[in-house]
């Protein structure tokens, strides 16, 4: 494979993936181009590049010579493409996901460090077009699906990142409660939920199970019994503290839990069920504020990565592109936290497209450049602000100036 340092930046990337995993007699039966694992670094690429189309992905291939090396593949169709996208299995993409995350986490976290960590659920919506998804159909004015995902809350000085450590695809029809068991695991972690996971139900199993969890509540969820008020500082946010069990009559929990109400900066009333017990109400306010993290993990992926027009909108299609962008991502944070660079994680991708056919050291250099010129900024110049027209040597285009 020669020196790493040699290496293109895309085939860098392909490395991370091992061949031994796709040993696929059944599914790559009589396929003689386009195998599954080269498929799946095909539309790696594709993701990692953001192109628009299968029509793109073909002519990338057909005109580099560094991806033609990489898949030892010279050409391939768009529609060949789109029939093996619906093809692969997503189990494989699923684990190849959980293993990339794996290293991301042995990289990222602090040895020794595991009590108190606190990971988030929630889901986010990818709207389809009813014409090509009737199979997502929800209402009349909602076609779409659901990806709920648990992330990590990875603490770094000041900063605070995610890593996605679990992601599950659904039709749009499928409430957040009906996904929880399966994302909430008993891990000594504090889980963070949002008001669609209040199920009574599951609260009381959890509260069995001593799994800690944080979740905010509705105004319409009613306290049944208050066993005990507890002392709360008046020069706090926080307005109420107490052990109380939720419900009526008609449905309630048969266990007893915490009820904490604080308001924020802008006076809105918050409401929080939680097990947690040996921490202070103010602490769990500040819990429960992370939760936002996840939601700009949301954000990151539908602006970054291909996720909100899709190539495929075949079920199984619309799950592997899912995996396959958070294999995307997964490879872009393995090479963020391994390289130790101070640029976000943003700027590596952004690095990594621009780069992506050149060697590998030319990125490990940019990936360097902004923390030795951190400490030399030079003469750093301001915006200069025009109270008057500026004087300008041409004669194209008209400056009016402004009426006083």
């Amino acid at each position: 494979m020669g020196n790493i340092h040699n290496l293109s930046v895309i085939r860098q990337c392909f490395s991370y993936i091992s061949e031994e995993n796709f040993c696929l007699p059944i599914s790559d039966y009589r396929v003689r181009k386009l195998t599954t694992f080269k498929s799946i670094k095909l539309i790696l690429a594709s993701q990692l590049a953001k192109w628009d189309s299968y029509e793109q992905i073909s002519q990338a291939l057909r005109t580099s010579t560094t991806l033609q090396e990489s898949l030892e593949l010279s050409s391939i169709s768009g529609s060949q493409i789109s029939r093996r996208l619906k093809t692969i299995p997503t189990e494989i993409l699923e684990g190849l996901f959980l293993e990339l995350i794996g290293k991301v986490k042995q990289k990222a976290l602090p040895s020794g460090i595991k009590d108190k960590q606190i990971r988030i659920i929630d889901s986010t919506c990818l709207k389809l077009p009813a014409t090509l998804a009737s199979w997502a159909y929800v209402t009349r004015d909602h076609t779409q699906i659901k990806i709920h995902v648990r992330v990590l809350v990875l603490t770094k000085s000041e900063e605070k990142e995610v890593i996605p450590e679990k992601a599950i695809p659904t039709t749009g029809n499928v409430s957040d409660y009906e996904t929880m068991n399966l994302l909430v695991e008993d891990d000594g972690t504090i889980y963070v939920m949002d008001r669609g996971y209040v199920k009574y139900k599951q609260f009381d199993t959890w509260l069995e199970q001593k799994v800690q969890f944080v979740t905010r509540i509705n105004e319409n969820h009613r306290v049944w019994q208050v066993e005990q008020e507890l002392p709360v500082d008046p020069d706090s946010n926080i307005t109420r503290d107490a052990i109380v069990q939720l419900g009526s009559a008609f449905r309630k929990t048969e266990n007893s839990l915490r009820l904490v109400e604080f308001l924020d900066e802008k006076g809105r009333k918050y409401r929080l069920a939680t097990s947690c017990l040996d921490l202070s109400a103010e602490e769990i306010a500040d819990i429960y504020r992370q939760r936002w993290l996840i939601e700009l993990f949301f954000k990151w992926m539908k602006q970054h990565l291909r996720l909100v027009k899709l190539y495929s909108y075949d079920p199984q299609g619309i799950w592997n592109q899912i995996f396959i962008a958070l294999i995307a991502y997964a490879i872009a944070m393995l090479i963020h936290v391994s390289s130790g660079t101070r640029m976000s994680l943003w700027e590596v991708l952004q690095s990594l497209r621009l780069l992506w056919e050149k060697p590998n050291l030319l990125l490990e250099t940019e990936l360097h450049r902004r923390s030795k010129s951190q400490s030399n900024k030079g003469r750093q110049r301001g915006t200069k602000i025009y109270k008057e027209p500026p004087i300008m040597n041409t004669s194209v285009g008209i400056i009016k100036p402004r009426g006083k």
